[in-house]
């Protein structure tokens, strides 16, 4: 894939999870008497949100 290929991925990649951030929370949680749910969201969205940042920035070093 090439560096252009790589950075179209990641920008509709994080779009995707930023308006999950927002989507899933307040639509799908929104009928939840307590807030475990969202709690349990938001934990499993900033692992991802970290494993992806990661794992887009482990090559850097490689473009200059």
């Amino acid at each position: 894939m090439t560096l252009q290929g790589k950075r179209i991925f990641w920008f509709i990649f994080f779009l995707l999870i930023i308006l999950a951030a927002f989507v899933v929370p307040f639509v799908f949680f929104s009928e939840l008497p307590k807030i475990y749910g969202a709690f349990l969201f938001w934990c499993v969205f900033a692992v991802i949100a970290m494993l992806s940042v990661e794992i887009m920035t482990r090559s850097w070093r490689n473009y200059k």
